[in-house]
């Protein structure tokens, strides 16, 4: 069996910089463990699998080296401008079903150039607390000093992350996050930690985000189910400003690891909550051809 697909580098204008995504264009013939087989070929945080939808405009499944995802941000900014060069997407929004639901889509163009997509992550919800601030500081490898006097919660907006605060630049480049932290904290296992400052220059944030055990991956270079949350966060303790009940501001992450990513947020006030949309640009970097044989990886149909 022979079968299309592509490399993209998403939160980014540059290629070889963001966070790349491996992508099959047409996944109508594979199964689960086919899937999940690939996505640990690819060895990328996320490989997502093209499929018809009968409930939106087309549907996608992301995978992990290690298991399959309910929603993800950077897959679905990914994946919407492969369908977009392919010509499945015209008009200025679109909707993707992913097993986490239905996702809105609102696309920004420049003439027919695709210039930015955004992904509707609606009003995150917190999921839990942490009020031990020294466990946290002692699992990212930081002094309690480094922390942010505010709090240290799970947020999801289809993914849960825990939002730490850092209070400069230094201690966000001096963390890691030892294996097997939170072994005792209910959550973290589903996706991992995004630790973030506003001590920073020429962006609103700048973050860094350590996955949670059986990803498959240590730490990602553009997180945008992360961003959601984080800009829930943000609104809710006092860290932006807004006009006309919409903050919109841009985050980097990914550049201690030398693959810059920039992704944009906004936030809009409801009557009694925030809502959010992030999104970004992605590049088309390679594209080419499997080929699978039924008894190699457990791949059938050769």
């Amino acid at each position: 069996m022979k079968l299309a697909y592509e490399i993209w580098d998403v939160f980014t204008n540059k290629p070889l910089q963001g966070n790349p995504l491996a992508l099959i264009p047409d996944a109508s013939q594979l199964n689960d463990a086919q899937m999940q087989a690939l996505a640990k070929e690819f060895n990328l945080s996320e490989t997502s699998f093209i499929l018809p939808s009968e409930k939106a405009d087309m549907k996608a499944r992301y995978f992990t080296p290690s298991r399959e995802l309910p929603m993800a941000g950077h897959p679905t900014i990914g994946t919407v401008f492969a369908l977009h060069r392919q010509g499945k997407i015209k008009g200025e929004s679109f909707r993707l079903e992913l097993p986490a639901g239905v996702f809105e889509i609102g696309l920004e163009h420049d003439g027919t150039k695709l210039t930015r997509a955004w992904m509707n992550q609606g009003i995150p919800k917190i999921i839990s607390e942490i009020t031990d601030k020294s466990l946290v500081a002692k699992a990212l490898n930081l002094a309690g000093t480094d922390i942010m006097d505010l709090p240290i919660q799970f947020v999801s907006a289809g993914n849960p992350f825990l939002m730490v605060p850092l209070a400069s630049l230094d201690a966000l480049a001096r963390a890691s996050l030892k294996p097997r932290a939170f072994e005792s904290v209910e959550g973290l296992h589903v996706v991992g930690v995004f630790a973030f400052t506003t001590a920073t220059e020429n962006v609103k944030v700048r973050g860094r985000m350590f996955a949670g055990e059986g990803i498959g991956v240590s730490e990602d270079p553009a997180t945008g189910s992360a961003h959601g949350p984080l800009g829930w966060y943000m609104a809710t303790h006092g860290l932006l400003e807004s006009q006309d009940n919409t903050a919109h501001f841009i985050s980097h992450q990914g550049v201690e690891m030398g693959r810059p990513s920039e992704l944009h947020v906004r936030v809009t006030k409801t009557e009694n909550d925030f809502s959010v949309s992030v999104g970004g640009h992605a590049v088309l970097v390679a594209e080419g051809t499997l080929f699978l044989r039924k008894e190699e990886g457990g791949m059938g149909n050769g």
